[in-house]
């Protein structure tokens, strides 16, 4: 393989697991994705049709979620958890991620979603900062989690009591 197409093959392969690739000259060096560009000099071609290529999907930016509000919370049988769950989702850098969209879930059979659902999405704002839907403790008493993941990278649980 000559080296335009090695170039041209390792921007594309980068840009498929979320890294960026800036060459300059015959180095490229990788950044995290949140730079969404690939820049490359315009005679190499093939590389030079991937640089209006960009990373799309916030969530695979997120690195870890971390709980703001709503865990450790005590609530009667039939009652709505008094108080949201709130994450925030950020990247490797400690960096707010927006538009990351959240999975909340409910294994157990003690808190439901609205519509009686065990899972719900909430997606974050500009901050990073995403809030679920209201809970209801439906269950009999005991301790119950919701699991808020974003994609297979990143996750996290709220404890709820049922009373």
């Amino acid at each position: 393989m000559n080296p335009l197409h090695r170039r041209a093959a390792a921007a594309a392969a980068a840009l498929a697991v979320g890294v960026v690739l800036t060459a300059t000259g015959t180095q490229a060096h990788s950044t995290p994705a949140e730079r969404t560009a690939v820049t490359a000099p315009a005679d190499y071609g093939a590389v030079t049709a991937l640089a209006a290529a960009t990373v799309t999907d916030p969530g695979a930016r997120v690195e870890r979620l971390w709980v703001v509000d709503g865990d450790e919370q005590l609530v009667p049988a039939g009652q709505q958890v008094p108080v949201r769950l709130k994450l925030r989702a950020l990247d490797h850098d400690h960096h707010p991620v927006a538009g990351a969209t959240v999975l909340f879930s409910t294994p157990g059979p003690g808190l439901k979603f609205p519509d009686g659902d065990d899972d719900a999405t909430a997606v974050t704002d500009a901050d990073g900062y995403a809030l679920a839907p209201a809970l209801t403790a439906l269950g009999t008493p005991g301790p119950d989690l919701v699991i808020a993941s974003v994609s297979d990278r990143a996750q996290v649980a709220f404890e709820i009591t049922v009373v």
